[in-house]
């Protein structure tokens, strides 16, 4: 009963009229009210008559209505009921106050304790009327539970027609999807085609519901896993960062040795250098003290000698003074003028100090992500870039893209063919943010030198420039080549592969834009490298090379010195094979223009499977981009397109 009373109090009561649900319907904003209620209610509100809507008391959130052409009063028919909540009521119906009594006996005015309950004919029983209700051949076999004791009742609730209040709708309409009484069957349901007993459809709806549930069960064990896998990750990372936060001290404790170190070898350095400045010193003042008594002795004799008057001592002193041993009384030379003139010091640069310490390479933080071509996996449409600026004169044409990362901020940077420029796309304190840098000729290609510095390809004018990335663009400078290069990748710090397309070749620079060497393999007779549009560098410095051959189109890997390590020919007859990049795990993707797709190559040439068709959203696919998250971006037209794949389980 205490039970009954708290469901009851905060569960089952309306709080409109501040009763038990009568009749509960759940309007879309999930608050549940008695229907006749939120009738009332909505009557008083004009704004809710306007909307032709039914007015959530609590937060004013408008249930719209199908059919409006209807009585208000008949405008809450149409909200389904709570079967969730009126269940409720009818569990705990047998336990109330009003359902104590025997139903039969109450029929006949009389108040007799119900003791037993038949959940098919929805009544409550007394012992008599029990035994009479067992001796009825017709109610016999019913389920019948006894009140007595603390046992969960069944009860199945006979759903009564409003229309029609003395018949229980026995049929359901699969046309309109509603329990019907056989009355409302003849009057409204006549064109009806399929109107079947509702015990008939019972199954099949509890088949249905009992799916829905697996399904929903299914999903919750589901929800689960993925739940304490985060917690687990959560931990990890917890645990992780401990240890990451030990190899950093470690790492400065390190270099913080080092400098002590070399503070200790210049304090011993300091004090070699005094010592023997000082010892030098000491050795002079004591010679020189010594010479200064000789002096002194000697100044007093002659003083003696002529205070005396005595020519005979005025001579001896006289021919003394030009003797050798006179001459030898003096200012002893020392090296005291060389000590003095030598004084160490300690010769420093603090802006050299500071720039170094600023370049001190303690290490990097970094997400280990794993590769996520290296299995199945589904391309899931991240983001779309426009790439039109507002002072463009003609509409962007997108031939290559890369992602640098400044300022931990995702920035990316396209060549713009339609409008002779190169764009940055940023954000910059949660606002689209875009540079724009103007060039000679229209650029073709990017290859990246650092984290934010890239080299771009002007083949027009013979010449590669060098562009920052603050993200804002800024050309620092301009090399000119021999050749108009259309394609260009990263070798090493100091060296690019080129590629240019009349006559075929690739060509390896230094960064004066010189040839160093020419790759241009030939097998059986046949020259392998044909209009080398895209070049990309593989993690073991080999050159991938995108032979865009109208029709005919391969892919090379080429060592730098001109060995081939592999060729893919695709099988189909016409392709146009154009951006191609390496993923973590040297998987190769490369885009087949003519095919609208991205297709994966192994490490080893060999075709995988398709990453991306045009069902995924390309429709004229160009060049691609994959960032250190796995998000892999491709050019299609005047717009980039990003997308991050999840590994099918």
């Amino acid at each position: 009963m205490a039970m009954h009373k708290t469901l009851t109090d905060n569960f089952l009561t309306c709080s409109i009229c501040m009763d038990v649900f009568d009749d509960p319907c759940t309007l879309v904003c999930y608050h549940t009210f008695c229907r006749k209620c939120v009738v009332s209610y909505t009557e008083t509100r004009p704004e809710a008559i306007s909307a032709k809507s039914l007015l959530c008391p609590f937060c004013r959130k408008m249930t719209k209505v199908a059919n409006s052409n209807r009585p208000v009063e008949e405008w809450a028919q149409e909200v389904k009921p709570s079967f969730l909540i009126q269940g409720l009521l009818d569990s705990f119906a047998s336990c109330s106050q009003g359902t104590n009594n025997c139903n039969l006996c109450d029929d006949d005015g009389e108040a007799t304790l119900a003791t037993s309950w038949c959940s098919d004919c929805d009544v409550s029983l007394c012992g008599g009327c029990l035994k009479a209700h067992v001796r009825n051949p017709a109610s016999r076999h019913h389920d019948v539970s006894d009140l007595s004791r603390d046992v969960k009742v069944k009860k199945r609730r006979k759903p009564m027609c409003k229309e029609h209040p003395d018949q229980s709708m026995q049929f359901y309409c699969k046309d309109c999807e509603k329990l019907q009484c056989q009355s409302c069957c003849i009057l409204y349901h006549r064109k009806c085609e399929s109107i079947v007993s509702l015990e008939s459809v019972l199954p099949e709806m509890q088949n249905t519901l009992q799916s829905l549930k697996q399904k929903l069960d299914s999903d919750l064990a589901t929800s689960n896993t993925r739940l304490a896998k985060k917690e687990a990750q959560c931990t990890e990372i917890n645990e992780n960062k401990s240890s990451l936060q030990s190899q950093v001290r470690s790492a400065a404790q390190t270099a913080i040795d080092l400098i002590k170190k070399k503070e200790r070898q210049l304090l011993e350095q300091i004090d070699d250098v005094t010592g023997k400045q000082i010892g030098q010193l000491k050795w002079d003042m004591k010679r020189e003290e010594m010479a200064r008594q000789m002096i002194r002795q000697h100044s007093e004799l002659l003083g003696r000698a002529l205070e005396s008057e005595s020519d005979m001592d005025i001579c001896e002193m006289y021919l003394w003074s030009k003797s050798e041993e006179a001459a030898t009384v003096c200012v002893p030379e020392s090296a005291m003028e060389d000590v003095s003139g030598g004084k160490a010091c300690f010769i420093h640069d603090r802006h050299l100090m500071c720039g170094k310490l600023n370049d001190l390479h303690l290490g990097v933080i970094d997400i280990i992500v794993q590769d996520v071509f290296d299995s199945p996996s589904t391309a899931v449409l991240y983001d779309t870039v426009d790439i039109q600026a507002e002072d463009d004169e003609k509409k962007p044409i997108a031939l290559e893209v890369a992602v640098f990362v400044v300022d931990n901020t995702d920035t990316i940077v396209v060549t713009d063919d339609g409008n002779q420029c190169v764009k940055s796309f940023y954000e910059r304190n949660k606002k689209s943010c875009q540079s724009k840098l103007g060039v000679q000729s229209a650029p073709r290609r990017i290859a990246k030198l650092n984290n934010n510095k890239m080299a771009v390809t002007l083949p027009d004018t013979k010449k590669i420039i060098i562009v920052e990335v603050k993200p804002e663009l800024v050309l620092q400078s301009s090399i000119s080549t021999s050749k108009g290069y259309c394609s260009l990748t990263s070798l090493t710090p100091t060296t690019l592969a080129a590629g240019f397309v009349f006559p075929p070749c690739v060509d390896i620079l230094d960064m004066a834009g010189n040839v160093l060497r020419t790759l241009d393999p030939v097998t059986d007779g046949e020259r392998l490298v044909s209009n080398p549009w895209f070049l990309s560098t593989t993690r073991q410095g080999n050159i991938l090379v995108s032979c865009g051959e109208y029709g005919a189109g391969s892919v090379l890997c080429l060592t730098p010195h001109g060995d081939v390590v592999f060729r893919y020919q695709p099988t189909q007859t016409w392709n146009f094979l154009h951006g191609i990049t390496e993923t973590n795990t040297g998987h190769i993707l490369v885009i087949d223009e003519n095919a609208k797709c991205v297709i994966q190559l192994s490490a080893f040439g060999t075709f995988v499977r398709e990453v991306l068709t045009s069902r995924d959203g390309i429709t004229s696919p160009y060049s691609l981009c994959l960032c250190e998250s796995q998000h892999l971006y491709v050019t299609n037209g005047h717009c980039v397109k990003i997308y991050r794949f999840a590994r099918n389980t």
